[in-house]
């Protein structure tokens, strides 16, 4: 079966004579289900691995996972940044895939999203009832919690305190260190750093994994991306009662970001909703760290 995949440009209007391009990918075989796949801020449109690099979320999205492009096409994009001000909302973001959608070919589709993405994903749920068939929701809720609010309120004024010294990347590299120790658990880290093989990659230490988690990810993310993404994943306002479609949520019990509680009150919420709470080691990155927990749990949704 031949897989093909396509790059696709649409445009939006997010106010009253003021458009935005957006661009994405499809990846899969011609004449399959149509399914949007959306990540955390550090996705991308290149959802499956190809010549040019890895894709963002390997194990899952791929030859052989519950998102493998023999089965479906997958439509992964850019989010919105800096481009659209002051920052672009979870519906900026909505707008914008259902125009890429438009230019894709995609009628009617499911779509499966994780942290940020899972808030876009029931925006786009509530926007466009019609098209949206089911929707896959991990990592993420219809409410926002204040703590995680406020650790990212932190790494906004990390960066525009360095930005204001003129080094933006060393702002983006320090807020990301600390970003990492809210994603994964102590647990994870009391394995992995208390005593460590020494011929282990963790043989370095906490303080040398933080570095380079900083370092790589200041490298492809300018500041002014960094500070809308992180804001716009503070301002979540959603009418859940507008979705229809059937709803599967899973989060996981040590996710500091998205306690289950908010998974489960986001269930409740909605008219048709299942939910799922999975024990994980790895905290709000258990969606990226799971991937058996996940396909297992998207091949019963899709």
């Amino acid at each position: 079966m031949s897989i093909q995949t396509a790059d696709h440009i649409a445009s939006f209007e997010p106010g009253p004579g003021r458009w935005i391009e957006t661009a994405g990918r499809v990846t899969g075989a011609p004449g399959k289900p149509g399914v949007i796949v959306l990540g955390g801020i550090s996705a991308h449109r290149r959802l499956v691995a190809d010549g040019t690099g890895p894709g963002w979320w390997p194990g899952v999205a791929g030859p052989g996972g519950a998102l493998d492009p023999a089965r479906y096409r997958l439509l992964s994009f850019d989010f919105l940044a800096e481009t659209v001000a002051p920052f672009p909302t979870i519906h900026d973001q909505a707008r914008a895939l259902a125009a890429l959608a438009d230019a894709a070919g995609f009628d009617r589709f499911s779509v499966v999203g994780a942290s940020y993405g899972g808030t876009i994903a029931l925006a786009l749920a509530a926007m466009a009832p019609q098209r949206v068939s089911r929707i896959a929701v991990l990592a993420a809720a219809g409410r926002v919690h204040p703590m995680a609010t406020a650790w990212r309120s932190i790494q906004r004024d990390i960066v525009r305190f360095a930005l204001a010294r003129n080094d933006g990347a060393g702002g983006v590299d320090l807020a990301r260190r600390l970003a990492m120790t809210t994603y994964r658990t102590a647990e994870e880290f009391e394995q992995r750093f208390r005593d460590p093989d020494p011929d282990s990659r963790d043989a370095a230490g906490v303080a040398a994994y933080l570095k380079t988690r900083g370092a790589d990810y200041a490298a492809k993310t300018p500041p002014q991306r960094f500070l809308a993404l992180s804001r716009s994943m503070d301002e979540v306002e959603l009418d859940l009662s507008a979705i229809r479609c059937p709803v599967a949520l899973l989060g996981f019990e040590s996710d500091r970001l998205v306690p289950p509680a908010d998974v489960e009150w986001t269930a409740a919420q909605l008219a048709d909703a299942r939910c799922e709470i999975a024990a994980s080691l790895y905290g709000h990155d258990g969606f990226l760290k799971e991937p058996a927990r996940v396909n297992a749990f998207l091949e019963d949704l899709l």
